[in-house]
């Protein structure tokens, strides 16, 4: 295959990468910015949180707390969602594009809220509410 036939091939591969990421994916408020948080996993003294997206992996404090603001902040250049697995548990789904950060508010109901990115299933995580 010439180059110039490969460097299409990719290409090609990107858009069609990037389209698939395309979609709304509804519930809750969101707000996007472009600063972000000091640190990964970070909690403050008010309860609020942030859960950091890079390299396509999530890092989620320990904990937060029943009704802590939680901000999304996405280091990857690909859109992603912090997406409640069982969505009737939790009910939070929400989309942060690549280098913007997102908030969202942490379910009111102590428990385990595994979550996934509905743009790359194979992202998980657990959020823990205590």
């Amino acid at each position: 295959m010439k180059l110039s036939n490969r460097v299409c091939a990719i290409a090609a591969a990107v858009l069609l990468a990037g389209l698939a990421g395309c979609g709304s994916p509804g519930g809750g408020t969101v707000t996007q910015t472009t600063t972000p948080a000091s640190s990964a996993g970070a909690s403050d003294a008010s309860g609020a949180v942030t859960v950091t997206i890079s390299g396509f992996a999530y890092q989620v404090p320990a904990s937060v707390k029943p009704g802590a603001t939680v901000t999304v902040v996405n280091k990857d250049s690909a859109p992603h969602t912090v997406t409640a697995k069982d969505k009737d548990k939790g009910g939070f789904d929400v989309e942060v594009d690549g280098g913007k950060t997102a908030t969202f508010t942490a379910p009111a109901e102590a428990g385990e809220y595994a979550i996934i990115c509905t743009f790359h299933p194979a992202m998980s995580g657990m959020l823990v509410v205590k």
